[in-house]
């Protein structure tokens, strides 16, 4: 069934037995810190020029030629943010056409990821036929131009292995260099050390990692651009939510500007901003049920005591929205949006002498879910290797537009604001899944921003 995915070479989606635990392995090797650490300062970019745009659509007339979109602006981030992480290419928020030319891997990459279905489809040489119109040719031209700009990147790659050169710390080094068989080309991001265990895997070959890092960027794209923009309506419609989300902020970000923001010093602390991306996924996960194969082999699955056993070449597609809504994990209320279930509260305040000075605040934690009731990026060895660079995207857009602003719904004539932030819950309710989940109709809401 994903047979598909494979337009750029092997890759994980395909792969099962060995290979898949080879692939597993290595693919999990560039999520590290360091590439955590560029998807925080990228997105603190992209957010704050993303809100300004917002704020001058909201208030200038002059900027009516920008429409303000939250769907596509979401796409928009979220795809300049794997730009970066992946490829080192900073493309600013607002991009024109003309930069857009300078940039062949990023213009090649949106084409791509905009026709990802097509691609999977029609064999990328039909849609260089002469005779087929631009928009179809100019697929086939992004095809071959991310494959050669690949290509580079991996050579470039390998050639700085060759002269114990360090890498650039991007998705695409890490990735090539923890399939190397030397091993002190294969560098931990964080402490320099090779790692051992990598080299009894046989190392990727150049169509796998091709093929490998289309994935990730088809995976990690609309997922994360569809639960960011689920997280801004729901906001807009919970202006409770967004004043709970600015008193953490408030208290863990010393620094005024958001571009200022260390990672280490600050994502760790910000446990609501993460509520808000859980709770979001909860009830509105971009992927509603994750397949899982018995492959060639039978398999048995234990529920509530009994045995049963799923036979070979058998398909079972869990519900996430059956598992995530069950009242037996999430009370009477778990059809409702409440990021605050997922704080858990200690009894001590910043005045009990045994909390040693902390504040209510830092004595907060995140709920830990009882197993198997909670798996938006699946569970076990086949859970997404991204859930990290996700969260942390997530929690930086999510800080960088809340901090010191506020959203809410443009009430239609004769509305009152409360009417029209309910008309925001129906949209978000009016969902439906083609490839991933959909609000059938979010441009019946126009969202303003103001500076609080």
């Amino acid at each position: 069934m994903y047979a598909s995915l494979g337009v750029f070479g092997p890759n994980i989606s395909l792969a099962e037995g060995a290979d898949w635990q080879r692939f597993r392995k290595l693919i999990a090797t560039p999520f590290n810190e360091q590439n955590s650490n560029n998807v925080w300062d990228e997105t603190l970019r992209q957010a704050h020029d993303m809100l300004d745009t917002w704020m001058s659509a909201g208030s200038s007339p002059s900027a009516s030629d920008y429409p303000l979109s939250t769907i596509d602006d979401s796409r928009t981030l979220a795809l300049h943010v794997l730009t970066y992480a992946g490829f080192q290419k900073s493309v600013p928020f607002k991009v024109v056409d003309s930069a857009v030319d300078q940039i062949s891997t990023y213009r090649a990459l949106s084409i791509i990821l905009r026709n990802a279905l097509l691609l999977m489809v029609v064999p990328h040489r039909l849609l260089a036929l002469p005779f087929l119109p631009a928009t179809l040719t100019q697929v086939a031209w992004a095809f071959n131009e991310f494959k050669r700009n690949m290509t580079d990147l991996i050579e470039q790659e390998n050639i700085l292995i060759s002269q114990n050169k360090p890498g650039s710390g991007t998705l695409v080094s890490n990735l090539v260099r923890a399939s190397e068989d030397n091993p002190d080309a294969v560098k931990n991001s964080v402490d320099n050390k090779a790692d051992p265990k990598l080299h009894k895997f046989k190392r990727l070959s150049k169509d796998e990692i091709l093929g490998n890092i289309f994935v990730i960027n088809f995976a990690g794209h609309d997922t994360t651009a569809t639960a960011l923009a689920y997280g801004v309506y729901l906001m807009a419609a919970h202006p409770e939510c967004q004043d709970w989300l600015a008193e953490e902020l408030n208290h863990f970000s010393t620094a005024r500007d958001s571009l200022d923001w260390k990672y280490d010093e600050v994502f760790p602390k910000l446990k609501r901003c993460l509520a808000v991306m859980l709770e979001t996924l909860r009830l509105y996960n971009p992927v509603p049920g994750i397949p899982k194969w018995t492959s060639t082999h039978s398999s048995m699955l234990r529920i509530q005591g009994r045995d049963y056993l799923i036979p070979p070449q058998t398909l079972v597609l869990p519900s996430l929205m059956a598992l995530h809504t069950h009242p037996r994990y999430w009370g009477d209320d778990s059809l409702v949006w409440r990021p605050s279930r997922w704080i858990v509260t200690s009894v001590q305040t910043e005045n009990d002498p045994s909390s040693n000075g902390q504040t209510a605040f830092d004595q907060e934690e995140l709920l830990v879910p009882i197993k198997g009731s909670y798996i938006p990026w699946s569970e076990g060895v086949a859970n997404c290797p991204g859930k990290k660079f996700a969260q942390v995207e997530f929690v930086a857009a999510m800080a960088s537009l809340f901090k010191d602003h506020r959203v809410q719904p443009l009430a239609k004539p004769q509305e009152t604001l409360e009417e029209a932030r309910l008309r925001v819950l129906d949209v978000v309710a009016d969902s439906s899944v083609n490839l991933l989940l959909e609000m059938e109709n979010p441009g019946s809401v126009s969202l303003q921003w103001t500076r609080r």
